[in-house]
């Protein structure tokens, strides 16, 4: 058994997921590294990423189902190969029979009887009774409540059940992976092939290397010196000549002011609209880290309307979908610079949503995404 693929999916499995919780690393980093020192194939490395990427997604549902049948705090491993296992029960179409046998043959000797036993016992329940939605919907209660409150219950819902599921995977014509929400983003954005165009918050690059297919040239920014490596990684692979890299911090920039045509501040935020692609942010998001990422958005949008030219437009966007990082930011912005005319923009696949658009996972099976547009 110690060469069968499946069992050696499932072991690499538990040791991504216990090495995420030891180390506090983020799966896309892990699950990455492990897979390539494995000797799987395609579908059983897909497998192991679906598997802890799911786990990771569910941990609260797939905790509360497997406490009902301990009379102890587990160790972190033992938990982890308990995870490994409910999640393929609960989420996936693997057979239960093959999935309890394959998590009990890739555990130690020791840990076999527990985890075979509960495992067992939650492949026998045909029905889970869920105490409340917090527990069924695997999110943190304060996720639940500003969705709701923001969006009202249905729509919040509908948001968090999509994030739970594997998120879609699509590629630009230039061989670019890029979710479908922030290609529309560029579509947003109106240029000319003679404009300057400033990235303020550039990392990883994509929407750069998309506008500069119809800009003169775009300045991609980042305050991380290592993020621009990747800016750099993707300007390469895409044989892209007309963009330059600065290092800065986007609340102090270094240019002059009113010399851009456009700028775009994809600004850092929660990331609540793409929790299904960050399967462990749901747990390390706080609910007061809202407070400090909406400061910065202000901070950085005010530095970005220094730098417009007078007639040029600066785009705000940001993958979340929570007011206190939209609409509000927004309207702080249009209080402190009258001379900004919100720019009414039109997309047949975003939501009106004040003067900006919006577009929610469970619309088009994209990133949830705001949008905001102001002629200066």
């Amino acid at each position: 058994m110690a060469n069968d693929p499946g069992v050696e999916t499932r072991k690499i499995a538990i040791q991504c997921l216990s090495r995420i919780e030891e180390t506090s690393s983020f799966a896309n980093i892990i699950v990455p590294k492990m897979i390539e020192k494995s000797s799987l194939e395609l579908r059983d490395r897909n497998l192991v990423t679906e598997i802890v990427y799911g786990a990771t997604r569910m941990r609260r549902s797939l905790d509360w189902v497997i406490d009902r049948y301990l009379v102890s705090q587990p160790p972190a491993k033992l938990r982890s190969a308990l995870r490994v296992g409910a999640y393929q029960i609960i989420h996936t179409r693997i057979p239960d029979h093959a999935a309890v046998n394959a998590t009990v043959s890739a555990v130690a000797k020791k840990n076999k009887g527990v985890v075979n036993a509960i495992l067992r016992r939650i492949a026998e329940e045909s029905d889970i009774k869920w105490p409340d939605d917090g527990t069924k919907l695997s999110y943190p209660n304060w996720i639940i409540d500003t969705l709701t409150k923001d969006l009202g219950s249905d729509e919040a819902t509908r948001m968090m059940e999509k994030m739970n599921e594997s998120p879609t995977v699509s590629i630009r014509e230039d061989g670019y992976y890029q979710d479908l929400a922030s290609q529309w983003v560029t579509d947003l954005v109106q240029i000319h092939e003679n404009d300057l165009l400033l990235d303020l918050c550039s990392a990883p690059g994509g929407k750069a290397s998309s506008l500069s297919r119809k800009a003169r040239r775009v300045i991609a920014c980042d305050v991380n010196l290592s993020r621009h490596k990747l800016i750099q990684e993707n300007i390469q692979n895409l044989s892209i000549s007309n963009i330059s890299q600065v290092v800065s911090d986007g609340r102090d920039s270094p240019f002059k002011s009113k010399v851009f045509d456009h700028v775009l501040v994809d600004a850092p935020c929660s990331g609540l609209g793409v929790l299904h692609r960050r399967p462990d942010s749901r747990w390390r998001i706080r609910e007061k880290d809202l407070d400090n990422l909406a400061r910065l958005q202000v901070e950085l949008l005010h530095s970005a309307s220094h730098l417009v030219k007078e007639g040029g437009t600066l785009t705000y966007s940001v993958c979340t979908v929570t007011s206190q990082e939209t609409i509000k930011v927004a309207k702080i912005l249009e209080s402190q610079f009258t001379n900004l005319r919100p720019q009414k923009m039109t997309h047949e696949k975003w939501r009106n949503f004040g003067n900006g658009l919006q577009i929610l996972p469970h619309d088009f099976s994209t990133d949830g995404m705001t949008v905001f547009q102001w002629k200066c």
